[in-house]
């Protein structure tokens, strides 16, 4: 009798402890998709490339703390399972008195549950390759064309001016500045040394260049622009200037 009490106050801890990780794994997909969004809806949002941040983390550690409770919540659901397993199967009698009915009617959820646990481990992605601002490379000629064409499109129609040697230098410096953007793609989750790796060249010269210790280099980026003051697109410069001069 005192065992049969025990299992019931078992029972509840593990429902009360259920109902609240549902929640939890509930709210974090409510803050992953609404509030730390994705970075072309962020960068739409803020006007720029930012990184966005609650209780310290980004989106991305907050998308693994989602992934953990959810394998807390289906270890409680399988023991929520044994520990109902004869209820469970008095009441399933009940419903469906044809045996064969009931083995059918088993094999069919659990097929349909493990295809929906497991699938997602064994599916391939469409790759697509990345479609930028500009392409990644050009000749003199082609960049001082598309340059003409941009100004000559903002100008009136009346007004026909020639390009100075100043302006073009100007454009350019302007058009290399977007395409350095346009070509490193860096994230707060990633540490210096995996956007060292990424890009091939030495995190040494990374960490010097944002005047930061090299035993950092395995620290996450969002947490060492809010330690060091820099901002994303410094990163994203340096990087793009690191890579071209090596």
């Amino acid at each position: 009798m005192n065992w049969c009490k025990d299992k019931t106050k078992i029972n509840l801890v593990i429902d009360a402890i259920m109902l609240v990780l549902l929640m939890a794994i509930a709210g974090l997909g409510f803050l992953i998709k609404y509030v730390l969004v994705p970075g072309f809806k962020r960068n739409t949002l803020y006007n720029g490339d930012v990184e966005l941040y609650f209780m310290g983390r980004t989106r991305h550690e907050w998308g693994s703390i989602h992934l953990w409770l959810s394998f807390i919540f289906l270890f409680l659901m399988l023991l929520h399972i044994i520990l109902h397993w004869k209820m469970i199967k008095s009441i399933f009698s009940h419903m469906v008195t044809s045996k064969a009915s009931r083995v059918v009617i088993a094999v069919f959820i659990g097929t349909i549950t493990l295809f929906f646990a497991l699938a997602p481990l064994f599916v391939k992605p469409v790759v697509e390759p990345f479609q930028g601002k500009h392409a990644h490379s050009h000749d003199s000629e082609s960049f001082f064309e598309e340059i003409h064409k941009i100004n000559m499109d903002k100008m009136p129609v009346m007004i026909e001016k020639k390009q100075t040697t100043d302006s073009l230098h100007k454009n350019q410096k302007k058009f290399l500045h977007e395409q350095s953007h346009a070509e490193v793609e860096v994230y707060g989750y990633m540490t210096l040394s995996n956007a060292a790796q990424k890009y091939s060249i030495p995190v040494i010269e990374l960490t010097k260049a944002l005047n930061i210790p090299s035993d950092q280099s395995d620290e996450k980026i969002g947490r060492l622009k809010k330690k060091y003051g820099f901002q994303m697109e410094d990163l994203k410069n340096i990087i793009w200037k690191i890579k071209n001069n090596n």
